[in-house]
Order: C-alpha cells, then structure tokens, then sequence
C-alpha cells in the first residue's frame, strides 16, 4: 500500500501543495484568511468533480449504496449525484457565509486565483485517468459519496474548537486540512485503485 502511494504522483502533488501552503503562512502569518479560502475553493471542486465522477459511473456496486430503500443501480446514478451536490453544496455554501464574514480581511485573490487553476487542472487529469482505469470494474458508490465529506470535519473544528477551547484557530486548521486531506487520498486510493480528483 505505501509503495503504491509513494509512487503515485497525485499523492506527490498533494503533499507539495500543502508543504507550500504551510510555507506560504510561516512566511506570511497575515495571510491565513488565503489559506482557508484555498481549501474552500478545493473542497468545492472536489464536491464538483465527485458530482460529476458519480454522474458517469456505468458499473456501481449494488451492495454500496441504497437509495429509497433500494440498491443503487445505473439508472438511479442521476439521483444519487443531484442528492449528493445539493447535500455537499449546502455545507459549502453555509461556509462560504461564515467565511465572507469572518475571513475576508487580507484574503490574497490572486493566490487563490493560481492555486484554484492548478487544483482544476490536476483534478481533471486525475479524473480522465480515473476513467481509464475503472472502465471495467464496479464501483464503490458509497465510498465515493462519503469520502469527500472528510474535508467538512476541519471546517466544522475550525468553527467550534477555538470557542470552545481556546486553541489558536490557526493550529486547527492547519494540522486538521492536511490531516483530511492524506486521509481523504489514502481512503480513495485503497477504495478505488486510483485517488479522487484533488
């Protein structure tokens, strides 16, 4: 398993970004509100690519995923794609809210420009080569559906944990994203054979 992650690029470009990104607020600690606009926007596209990762898959698993007390089938695909952005959509969007007005102050739009190209670009290959690879295998619905909620638990941490505790908003978010962010690629990789779009 490690040497299969050690080898995959996607896992490389990961660990980059976020090295960077940890860089990028010791050297500029004013900047943390970019920070967290880059991982709102990256969540998003992630949400946006599983969307449409769901809305192509042609072989599910019954057994993963029920919907109205029935197994997912393919032509029940459609539905489970529109449930999930409009449940994942709402978190994001509940967020971007807390975000306007808490995290706009110094917010960085040109980095959050740049990296959001780059996250969009990495996730569409990641997601051609995904189809390649899965073309004749069934697919775990279910876990492809829930995996990219990982990304909500440092958002909702990031809400409470500071009010609550006292810890520096600053400590949480930064030691939870990359946290999600492994944890998310590890359980997809293990799951589907190849990572989920970044």
């Amino acid at each position: 398993m490690l040497k299969q992650l050690f080898s995959d690029t996607g896992f490389w470009f990961l660990l980059l970004i976020n090295s960077y990104l940890i860089y990028y607020y010791l050297k500029t600690p004013g900047e943390f509100n970019t920070i967290v606009w880059i991982y709102w926007v990256q969540s998003v596209l992630i949400g946006f690519f599983t969307f449409i990762q769901l809305l192509r898959i042609k072989n599910p698993d019954e057994n993963s995923l029920t919907l109205n007390k029935q197994p997912v089938s393919k032509n029940s695909m459609g539905c489970a794609a529109s449930f999930f952005l409009l449940h994942y959509g709402f978190f994001h969007f509940v967020y971007a809210i807390f975000l306007l007005v808490s995290f706009t102050k110094g917010a960085n739009a040109k980095m959050i420009l740049i990296t959001s190209c780059i996250f969009l670009v990495e996730s569409t290959l990641q997601l051609l080569s995904r189809k390649q690879k899965v073309l004749n295998q069934k697919e775990n619905v279910g876990k492809i559906f829930i995996t990219p909620y990982l990304r909500i638990i440092p958002m909702h941490l990031m809400i409470l944990l500071p009010e609550f505790l006292g810890i520096s908003v600053t400590v949480v978010f930064l030691i939870l994203k990359t946290v999600a962010d492994i944890a998310m690629y590890m359980a997809t990789t293990r799951v589907q054979g190849s990572p989920q779009p970044l």
